[in-house]
């Protein structure tokens, strides 16, 4: 039977337990860890959070973890993570002192540490943005009643897990006609303890009217023991604004983060994406779903993913156009070495009413290891007849003649190797503009092509 340790936090054994054993005790003891350490706001007139929380905590009791039965999580296997006793939310006391791992980056700095905001490590805000940590948030029921409508749990487990169990809840405010011109950088800090740990938390984005904004995220992990992140992002981007975010994943091998993100568009505006793996981290799974609810809307989807040993990176994309007149482009590459695993699963809908669309996907990956895995499926659900829709996916190894050529121009193998992936993978980060970030980004994917044996 799971029971609460000395530190007075909850071992998360009882997932196991969740998925097989549903006992009455076992379902009291749960109970009165959720509503006496988790349930943060039973006291405040939140009722419909409340309310939310508590479906939260009834869909995961009874569906437990994903399985590879699981359609959408056929080739990712959380049983993984329950190799070890996670703890919830151990924050560490000393937090690190740097403010931003990317050198020259001229941007507002807010800085997480294992789902916990830290104050002094941050920066202040320009005049037409506001950041609110939980406390301050719970007292507006225009944020609170947002939670889980952007991102609604239907059947699904994880989200309902954390939405249940998040103890850190932030809200991102872009107000109306503001064009913000620094980048706003959320880092994003694992900093291990001395036990597995689950860190639990959420960010909510909202963007008014009229307004620009960009949002880095760079997520970093730094401790030799096993811990687990599930961050759900919800953002609402309004009529006639115009929204970049970039997600940067560093860190080593003991990370194992679960994120779902879910994007809701309005009229005439724009959302770009980049999202990119190129640390060490041990497995990665994103979901990133997209809305298109208004007319006249640009929607920029671009990943890559460049993954060694026993790496394992799932990628899961909805683009739902449901109004007419709406642009979609999403590339997606991958490269994959040693024993690692990708996966990329993408999804265009086009609704009846969704006329005039044009809609592009593409997944590209290389492997250069016999033992290396890519499953990839790209998905066209169409509905209406007036659109311009197309999507692929291709696996291969190395361009022998395009080495051969570098080779005979007296380049030697490993670097005419690099340059080649360089050159692949350039197509999607030269979508960043931020030249810094996008420096950061070249130095991760050098370190990346220096340690694997495929290439040196």
């Amino acid at each position: 039977m799971a029971k609460r340790n000395s530190f007075g936090t909850y071992s998360a054994s009882f997932l196991n337990q969740f998925v097989n054993d549903y006992n009455f005790k076992i379902l009291n003891v749960t109970q009165e860890i959720f509503e006496n350490e988790l349930l943060l706001e039973k006291h405040s007139d939140q009722k419909t959070l409340v309310a939310k929380r508590a479906e939260g905590f009834e869909l995961f009791q009874r569906k437990g973890l994903p399985t590879s039965k699981d359609e959408d999580w056929k080739f990712t296997n959380l049983n993984r993570l329950l190799k070890d006793d996670f703890r919830f939310d151990v924050v560490q006391s000393n937090p690190l002192s740097s403010k931003s791992p990317i050198n020259g980056l001229d941007a507002c700095t807010l800085v997480i540490n294992n789902g916990k905001f830290i104050a002094e490590l941050s920066d202040e805000l320009p005049e037409g943005v506001v950041f609110m940590d939980y406390k301050s948030a719970l007292t507006n029921p225009a944020y609170t009643e947002r939670i889980g409508t952007i991102a609604p749990i239907g059947n699904d487990a994880m989200l309902g897990f954390n939405i249940a169990f998040f103890k850190h809840f932030y809200v991102l405010h872009i107000k109306a006609k503001k064009q913000i011109e620094k980048p706003i950088h959320i880092s994003h800090r694992i900093i291990g303890s001395e036990a597995p740990t689950a860190h639990v938390y959420r960010l909510l984005i909202i963007t008014e009217e009229l307004s620009e904004s960009t949002l880095i995220e760079t997520f970093d992990y730094d401790s030799q023991n096993s811990d687990f992140v599930s961050y759900v992002c919800e953002t609402s981007v309004a009529a006639s604004s115009i929204f970049h975010s970039h997600l940067i994943h560093a860190g080593n091998e003991g990370l194992h983060l679960v994120q779902h993100r879910e994007v809701e568009q309005f009229s005439n505006s724009t959302f770009s994406n980049t999202n990119l793996v190129l640390g060490d981290a041990s497995l990665i799974r994103t979901n990133f779903n997209c809305r298109i609810k208004g007319t006249g809307t640009e929607t920029n989807l671009y990943g890559s993913y460049i993954l060694n040993n026993q790496q394992h990176a799932d990628s899961h994309t909805i683009v739902d156009h449901q109004m007419p007149n709406s642009n979609s482009t999403e590339l997606y590459k991958g490269i994959m070495m040693d024993r690692s695993h990708g996966v990329f699963n993408g999804k265009i809908f086009v609704r009846q009413d969704a006329q005039k669309t044009n809609a592009f996907q593409k997944n590209n990956n290389i492997l250069l290891s016999d033992q290396a895995t890519i499953n990839s499926k790209p998905q066209l659900e169409i509905f209406a007849d007036d659109v311009k829709c197309s999507h692929g996916s291709t696996v291969g190894q190395f361009d022998e003649e395009a080495l051969f050529y570098l080779q005979t121009r007296g380049i030697g193998e490993n670097l005419a190797k690099k340059m080649l992936i360089q050159a692949f993978i350039d197509e999607v980060h030269n979508h960043i503009p931020i030249e810094s970030l996008k420096a950061y980004v070249n130095q991760l994917l050098q370190r990346k092509l220096k340690t694997d044996s495929a290439i040196t």
